[in-house]
């Protein structure tokens, strides 16, 4: 299953997003009418301030990241807002969201006439490696810096690109690349199938529930959940199109989306196939298509430059990872080197 790198902040910053919202709709409802409308009013500062607020202290702060996500976030707050609160509360969400708009619109601005600068950086980056997902994140860093919507931006575009249109045929980096799929070994469809189909019956079953308790509930659940898929589809579609390649004098190690490294062959220190659980206190990559367990770590001469999907580049000695066929894998490794 996709394996995501969740640091303490981000964990308490969703657990409080859930407790807030379904907090917040439990009292609503369960509120006489008297004072329904006063708890709504609660209800919607706390979406619209509270949450923003603890955003700012939990996330933007101690992980010094740009205030441009505020924006983001308190868009999604007013419309989380909207459609679970009542309709004398919506009115407050519209005079709320033509202020922010402002800003929105003035950020907008300034992001069209960057549009050029990110095209130049994309073609560059083209010619010397033709990966599209990753070039656009590379290029809009380039023009924007290493700001946390850049790298959401770019992440789910590259989701949606392999989650809807997950029949298109992968386009090769490199005509002359010897390709290693990273999923048959490990029984990942299998897995996938098995787990896939677990999700549709419980967000059925979900779904059914809150309807009896709250429409707009139900219908951003749903939502949300609906989305999980096509990041669970998207995930299998790029595990099995973006394979690990070795040209004549690099590698390209990945796992699907979520990770990936460009290294020369002369960075490799040594390749050791794994047979039982690895354990090491070194700084490696659990990069495994389980996240904690592969079959294969290699090891390099100097630390390397991991990008991932979410996450910020991340600097590692070697990699743990799955690929199938590592006996032929290390041959050609060490015969193109």
């Amino acid at each position: 299953m996709p394996a995501i790198s969740l640091n303490k902040n981000v964990i308490s910053i969703i657990l409080l997003a859930i407790a807030i919202f379904f907090g917040g709709l439990i009292i609503v409802n369960n509120t006489a009418a008297i004072h329904r409308d006063s708890v709504a009013t609660g209800f919607l500062c706390d979406l619209l301030i509270t949450f923003p607020m603890c955003y700012y202290f939990i996330i933007i702060r101690p992980l010094k990241k740009s205030g441009r996500g505020m924006l983001l976030v308190f868009a999604a707050c007013c419309g989380v807002a909207y459609l679970v609160l009542p309709a004398q509360q919506r009115q407050m969400i519209i005079q709320a969201r033509k202020l922010s708009s402002v800003v929105e619109l003035v950020l907008l601005g300034y992001a069209v006439t960057k549009i050029k600068k990110i095209v130049a950086a994309y073609k560059i980056r083209q010619i010397e490696f033709a990966d599209p997902l990753y070039n656009l994140r590379g290029s809009m860093h380039d023009v924007f810096g290493d700001v946390v919507i850049v790298r959401v931006l770019a992440s789910e575009m590259a989701i949606l690109r392999y989650g809807l249109l997950f029949w298109k045929k992968e386009k090769s980096v490199s005509n002359e690349a010897i390709a290693f799929s990273t999923h048959r070994e490990s029984g990942y469809i299998a897995i996938w199938c098995i787990f896939l189909a677990a999700v549709l019956v419980e967000i059925v079953a979900f779904h059914l529930l809150l309807m009896r308790w709250s429409k707009p509930a139900a219908i951003i659940t749903t939502f949300i959940s609906v989305y999980g898929i096509v990041f669970f589809i998207a995930d299998l579609s790029a595990i099995l199109k973006r394979k690990v390649l070795i040209n004549n004098d690099s590698v390209i190690l990945r796992t699907g989306l979520r990770w990936q490294v460009r290294v020369l062959k002369s960075e490799v220190a040594a390749v050791n196939k794994i047979v039982n659980d690895y354990q090491s206190d070194e700084n490696y990559l659990k990069g495994g298509i389980m996240n904690k367990n592969g079959n294969v770590l290699i090891k390099f001469k100097a630390p390397v430059t991991v990008e991932r999907l979410y996450g910020s580049p991340k600097q590692v000695e070697s990699i743990l990872m799955n690929i199938d066929d590592v006996e032929r894998f290390i041959t050609e490794l060490y015969n193109l080197s």
